[in-house]
C-alpha cells in the first residue's frame, strides 16, 4: 500500500501533538516531507525537532497563528476527557472545536480533518460519542471538512500502543484481568500508519471525498476478550486470565467515585461507548487506494 505523493507545499498544524495519535500523525507528515506544526497544551511532551504552539479547548490557539504561518491544512486530533457532565463538555470540546474551525478558516486555512470516533453515530449512548457527532455536524455545516472516524487504534510494534490498546497491555503481566461484561463486545482495530495513510489522503483533498464521516478501520470485528487473549499470547505466550464483571455494575460503581469529585483512570461515559457500540459502521466510506490491515495478522507478522 503506497501513500499519495506528498504535496510539498503542505503546511499542516495538528492538534493533540502531545498524546497518542497526534504524536503519530506529526511524525508521519514529517518523515513525508510536510512543514508540520505542533498544537498542543502540554509542550514538554512533544517533538522537539518540530515547530509547536500552545493549544487549548479553553484559550485556542493564538491570534494570526494560522496566517503567519502560511499553515493552509488542520488536523484536529485533540479532545479533553477532563470534563465529566454534558455541560462541561459541550463547553470545552464543542465549543472550542467549533471555534478553532472558525479561526481556521478565517486565518486561510483550506483544509480540515477533524479525527472523530467510531464511538460517534446516531443513536449513540455516550457524551463522548454525542460530542463528536456534533463536531462533525458544525465542520460538515461549513463545507469546508471532513471527519474521519477511527476505530480502536494500534501500533507495530504492538508495545508501542497507545489509548485502550495501550491500557490493555499494561494490565496483560498483572494476571488476573477485569473484564467488562463477558467481552462480547464487538471492536473494530485501525493500524496507526493506515489512518495515518487515510488521513494523508484526505488531508490532501478532503472535499473530493464528499462530506460522509469516513468509517477507518478493519472490517472485520474482534470481541473484547479476543483483543485481550491476542495481546496476551503476542507479549508474553500466555492466555489472560478473564474475571467478568457486570457492566452496569462497573458503570454505577464509576459514577459514584465521579459524582464524589474523584477521577478514575476510566471513565463511566467510557463504559457507555465500550458496551454500546454502532451495530452497522459504514466502511463503504473507506476510499479507494486506502486499506486497514488485520488486527491478528498484524500481530502474527510482528511475531515471525
Amino acid at each position: 500500500m503506497n501513500a499519495p505523493a506528498i504535496d510539498q507545499n503542505l503546511r499542516i498544524a495538528i492538534t493533540g501533538a502531545g498524546g497518542y495519535l497526534g504524536r503519530n500523525l506529526c511524525r508521519y507528515f514529517k518523515d513525508r516531507g510536510a512543514t508540520v506544526f505542533q498544537l498542543t497544551s502540554n509542550l514538554a511532551r512533544t517533538d522537539q525537532s518540530i515547530p509547536s504552539a500552545h493549544f487549548s479547548f479553553q484559550a485556542g490557539v493564538a491570534k494570526n497563528f494560522f496566517a503567519d504561518n502560511d499553515i493552509n491544512t488542520l488536523v484536529h486530533a485533540a479532545y479533553d476527557f477532563t470534563p465529566r457532565t454534558r455541560a462541561t463538555i459541550w463547553d470545552c470540546n464543542v465549543k472550542g472545536s467549533i471555534n478553532l474551525f472558525t479561526q481556521a478558516r478565517a486565518e486561510g486555512v483550506e483544509r480540515i480533518t477533524f479525527i472523530s470516533s467510531m464511538s460517534a453515530y446516531k443513536g449513540c449512548r455516550s457524551l463522548y460519542g454525542q460530542a463528536k457527532m456534533e463536531i462533525e455536524a458544525a465542520l460538515r455545516a461549513s463545507g469546508q471538512g471532513c471527519s474521519v472516524r477511527p476505530g480502536l487504534i494500534y501500533s507495530m510494534p504492538i508495545t508501542e500502543s497507545g489509548g485502550m490498546v495501550g491500557s490493555l497491555l499494561s494490565r496483560v503481566d498483572r494476571g488476573l484481568i477485569p473484564l467488562i461484561g463477558k467481552g462480547q463486545q464487538e471492536l473494530y482495530l485501525c493500524h496507526e500508519h493506515d489512518l495515518a495513510h487515510l488521513i494523508d489522503r484526505v488531508s490532501q483533498n478532503p472535499t473530493a471525498l464528499g462530506q460522509t464521516p469516513i468509517t477507518a478501520a478493519n472490517p472485520r470485528p474482534y470481541t473484547l476478550r479476543e483483543i485481550i487473549q491476542l495481546l496476551a499470547q503476542t507479549v508474553n505466550g500466555n492466555k489472560a486470565r478473564l474475571a467478568p464483571v457486570p457492566w452496569k455494575f462497573v458503570w454505577a460503581g464509576l459514577r459514584l467515585l465521579e459524582g464524589a469529585g474523584l477521577n478514575p483512570p476510566f471513565r463511566s461515559d467510557s463504559v457507555l461507548s465500550l458496551v454500546h457500540q454502532n451495530p452497522r459502521p459504514d466502511f463503504s466510506t473507506i476510499p479507494d487506494g486506502v486499506a486497514f490491515r488485520d488486527f491478528a495478522a498484524a500481530l502474527s507478522n510482528e511475531s515471525c
